[in-house]
Parts: C-alpha cells; sequence; structure tokens
C-alpha cells in the first residue's frame, strides 16, 4: 500500500513503538505555509492503537471507526520544525479497516516527500502538520481513501464495503532537506507488456517450490513434500529476460500469484484480478522488493518470504487469517518497467 495517488499506501519503513496512546488534539494549528491542519473527529479522537507502527500495531480502542469526512488527531506529539513543501519526511504506517479493525497494511518507514501534488490526497493532510518524532491518525470514509467510483472488489480489501472507513496511522520520523523526487515513473499502456515471463528457463535451486505453467503463463505452486519453510527470505529466477534492468526506484509491471507454504493456498492474486498489478519498487514489502530489483523485463522469480523478513510481520499474518509464522510463496512475472527520473 502506498502513500502516492497511484496506489494505496505500500511500503514506507521503520517504526516507533506505540503503547496504548490515545489520540488527542494536534501538536500544532497549521502547518509550514500557514494553512489550517485538518480537524480531528470524534473517530479520530476516540481511536486508540497499541504496538509497533508499520509491523505490528493494532487497533485496540471500540470498533467500528467510522467518519463522515477525512478526520486527524495526533496520537502522540513530536517536537521540532514542521516540515516544508520539497522535504522528506521518513515514515511509517499502518493502515485499518474500521469496519473490525484489522489490519490492511503494515508498512515500514521510507522516505516520502511532503507535496500535494505528489501524495495522495489523505496521506498529504496527514503529514503536513506533523512533527518528527510524531504519531498521527487519520481517518477517511471510503469514496474519500479511494474514489467515489471505485468498486471495492478492485481495492484489494478482502470485504471493505462502501459504507466503512480507512483508518490509516502515521509515524513520522527524521524530516530532512534532502531532494524529493521529481515524481513519480511515467506508466505503460497494457500493450505495452509481455503477455507473461519469456526467456531463458533455470532450476530453481534444491528445495524450493516447483512451478508448473498453463499456456497463458498462470503459474501452479507445488511445495516440496516434507520440506520445511525456510526462516529466511530466498529468491531465485526461474526464468531469465533479456529486457529492461529493473532499478530501485522504477514501477514495475508484475503477474503474481502469492500462497501460503503449510497450505498452498492462494491468498492473492493478479491472474485472479485479470490484470498485471504496478507498483513502484520502494513501495512494496521487502519480498517483493528483492525480488524484482536487479532483474530483467520477462524474467519469472520465485519469493520464499517468513512473515519477518521481507514479509508482513506475524501479526499482519494473524490478522490476515493465517497463522503468525506462516511463510509466503510469490511467483512474479516481470512484464514491464518505467524507469524513475
Amino acid at each position: 500500500m502506498k502513500l502516492s495517488r497511484a496506489l494505496l499506501p505500500a511500503a514506507l519503513a521503520g517504526a516507533l513503538l506505540i503503547t496504548g496512546c490515545s489520540a488527542g488534539g494536534g501538536a500544532v494549528s497549521k502547518d509550514a505555509a500557514g494553512k489550517e491542519c485538518l480537524a480531528p473527529g470524534d473517530a479520530s479522537k476516540a481511536l486508540k492503537v497499541e504496538g509497533e507502527v508499520g509491523v505490528d500495531a493494532k487497533i485496540t480502542s471500540k470498533t467500528p471507526v467510522a467518519a463522515k469526512a477525512l478526520e486527524r488527531s495526533v496520537l502522540k506529539e513530536g517536537e521540532g520544525k514542521i516540515a516544508e513543501k520539497g522535504q522528506t519526511m521518513n515514515v511509517a504506517m499502518t493502515m485499518f479497516n474500521g469496519a473490525d479493525g484489522s489490519a490492511i497494511q503494515q508498512a515500514p518507514a521510507s522516505d516520502v516527500p511532503l507535496d500535494g501534488e505528489l501524495l495522495a490526497p489523505w496521506a498529504y493532510e496527514g503529514l503536513r502538520c506533523a512533527l518528527p518524532g510524531e504519531e498521527v491518525t487519520v481517518v477517511a470514509p471510503f469514496e474519500e481513501f479511494f474514489g467515489a467510483d471505485t468498486d471495492p472488489a478492485a481495492t484489494g480489501v478482502e470485504g471493505i464495503t462502501k459504507k466503512d472507513s480507512i483508518v490509516v496511522v502515521m509515524q513520522v520520523g527524521k524530516i530532512s532537506d534532502a531532494t524529493a523526487p521529481a515524481g513519480e515513473p511515467g506508466t505503460l499502456e497494457l500493450d505495452k507488456l509481455l503477455d507473461k515471463a519469456e526467456g531463458k528457463a533455470k532450476a530453481a535451486p534444491e528445495g524450493f517450490p516447483t512451478v508448473k505453467l498453463a499456456k497463458n503463463g498462470e503459474p501452479t505452486i507445488t511445495m516440496p513434500k516434507g520440506a520445511k519453510a525456510p526462516d529466511k527470505l530466498e529468491v531465485a529466477t526461474i526464468i531469465e529476460g533479456e529486457g529492461e534492468e529493473v532499478k530501485p526506484g522504477d514501477r514495475v509491471y508484475v503477474n503474481y500469484r502469492g500462497v501460503i507454504w503449510r497450505t498452498g493456498e492462494e491468498f492473492d492474486s493478479s491472474w485472479s484480478r485479470g490484470e498485471p498489478a504496478n507498483f513502484l519498487t520502494t513501495q512494496v514489502i521487502g519480498g517483493f522488493q528483492k525480488a524484482l530489483e536487479g532483474q530483467k523485463v520477462g524474467s519469472q522469480i520465485i519469493s520464499v518470504v517468513p512473515a519477518e523478513d521481507g514479509g508482513y510481520g506475524a501479526a499482519g499474518l494473524e490478522q490476515q487469517g493465517h497463522k503468525p509464522d506462516d511463510v509466503m510463496v510469490f511467483v512474479l512475472d516481470i512484464l514491464g518497467t518505467v524507469h524513475a527520473e
């Protein structure tokens, strides 16, 4: 999930500990440009959260959490100077479905630009008044978060409806004068993408799951019989493409399937949705980033991802209905890339 306008918030990195703090008023009333900060509301002020933002944060106050308009409250006050446009903020994030408090995404910290042209509106409103060390929450109704015309089924969030609200908790770290990116990489039309991975087939290392491909390239993933799932992130190239190399920060177009090692159960798949996914390599879980950067378009990668090494964390897996020590297995076809500027 991403703070960018292109997708939902997805990989930011690093985090501090929240211990049962409840929302209070804002530490400041105006941003660096003198504009009033987004006001708190009943939903954001009542929120209580504990755990490590971006890792295992969870809502401990009552649910459902619902707002009629965008609200912002400060969970823990910071100190220092408010960020100005063009500066970068180190931000960790956890996103929840307000209907039941379930975690949608645990996104470890990464640097993001404070720029209303680059950030999603809810993210910009949440961050433009934040101070270093501050923990803030934003509560947004479905339509303000995803857009009024968005079909809930297209969000990738299981069970969400247009009546629900999204709760986002952000931990703000260092604010720096590092040059913010000029903008996200551009996009590609679907007719410019490969249909499936193509290149030289390579054998996966011993102990890896096996992959059988349908005619259209859709993978079936089978775990090695009797083998124990690894406890460290493991990545292997099983088709080596000949296209452009994927660089850090690129927008990558991928068809992928994800299954749980223990059961073989599919839990996520762009194949099932009928269209490739696209995202920035720096805004996804480590198990995806490691699998993509340095690879070439046309390649097929298998990534075996433990919860605590490139994954969503034990709490994140549990909140998705899996066991806390489950290991995810992804097979990814790299269909196209757009380099960062």
